[in-house]
């Protein structure tokens, strides 16, 4: 299967560590958040359930491509930015508790959903929030906050937030409120961070997320193939996710006419070799089957 690649030719053939590769990292993926729950509650019309221990483990579905509104020297704001923000709660025995879940975006009419990042002199924050109306014409509200001192939660943000795995002294704060034609149905939350993770999916396979992957469809078979002919060679996946086969199909893809094509792959094969990927004798395969 052929791939195409959206990367430059210069961009994929420079080094294996390919560091200067342009990677969006505001890509849709799911951000989990785990933490303590210190104390809670979920109100509906049947009653009050309050929690003062336990677990949570919120799930918060970034979508793709979120329009930057606002940014200043440290803080950023977003639109269009989540789809839904799923609740799950466990007691102090780790037994799934009932939920009533937030309304999704796609279930709400013009919702103001936005991601909120500041990373100040004196504390880091972000805040993902939903409101809008159903097609019910009911009201729904959403708002998740994480908060702790200086230097406690982004492991970058020279983009994008990217958080770090164990946050140190980070509180959440969840609150949901979806109004019924019985009532409203609220769930709040709060309490320190445990954990954060992203679940992006590898759709292609190759062990690099899709979130950071530069190349999302690789073509991962097992040897490279250079113009229809199994060259033997192993086509191994560098560290942002392009295989030797894409970085041979970008030379394909980017050549005017087949002089350009045979010098391209001869560059990459003999970069390749001088950085340790292949071997003498793959290099040599390479250039055979040109």
């Amino acid at each position: 299967m052929k791939t195409t690649l959206t990367k430059s030719l210069t961009a994929l053939t420079l080094t294996t560590a390919l560091t200067v590769i342009n990677v969006s990292t505001a890509q849709a993926e799911t951000v989990e958040v785990r933490g303590q729950i210190n104390y809670g509650y979920s109100f509906t019309p049947a009653g009050v359930t309050q929690y003062d221990s336990g677990e949570y483990v919120l799930e918060i579905t970034q979508r793709p491509q979120m329009p930057l509104v606002y940014a200043a020297s440290t803080w950023r704001q977003y639109s269009d930015a989540i789809e839904r923000v799923t609740v799950s709660i466990y007691d102090s025995e780790g037994n799934a508790l009932s939920v009533r879940q937030p309304l999704a975006a796609s279930e709400l009419v013009e919702p103001t959903n936005t991601l909120y990042f500041d990373y100040g002199y004196r504390s880091n924050y972000t805040s993902w929030t939903m409101n809008g109306m159903s097609q019910d014409g009911l009201n729904s509200q959403l708002n998740l906050n994480l908060r702790g001192p200086r230097d406690s939660l982004f492991a970058s943000t020279a983009e994008f937030p990217r958080f770090v795995n164990t946050p140190r002294y980070v509180n959440a704060t969840l609150f949901s409120n979806v109004e019924t034609a019985e009532g409203d149905d609220v769930v709040y939350l709060y309490g320190p961070v445990t954990e954060v993770n992203y679940l992006t999916a590898d759709s292609d396979g190759d062990g690099i997320n899709d979130d950071v992957d530069a190349c999302p469809t690789s073509d991962i078979s097992h040897s490279v193939v250079v113009d229809a002919t199994d060259t033997g060679v192993t086509n191994s996946v560098d560290s942002v996710g392009c295989s030797v086969t894409d970085k041979v199909l970008a030379c394909e893809a980017d050549a005017n006419n087949r002089g350009d094509y045979v010098s391209c792959v001869s560059h990459l094969a003999k970069q390749l070799r001088k950085e340790g990927v292949i071997s003498n004798s793959d290099h040599g395969a390479l250039l055979r089957h040109l």
